[in-house]
């Protein structure tokens, strides 16, 4: 997801509906794929910032 969402912003900088359209054809789970990063934890305990 992030590196199709990254490769995106080369051919459209905003979040715009174009952005989008990218999104869906290059990755069209994308939106499950971007809920599923954001479930992540931001950090973990034992990483030893």
């Amino acid at each position: 997801y992030i590196l199709v969402h990254e490769m995106a912003h080369l051919l459209e900088r905003h979040h715009n509906g174009r952005f989008k359209a990218l999104m869906d054809h290059y990755l069209p789970n994308w939106k499950h794929r971007r809920e599923e990063l954001n479930r992540l934890p931001v950090r973990h305990v034992d990483w030893g910032y």
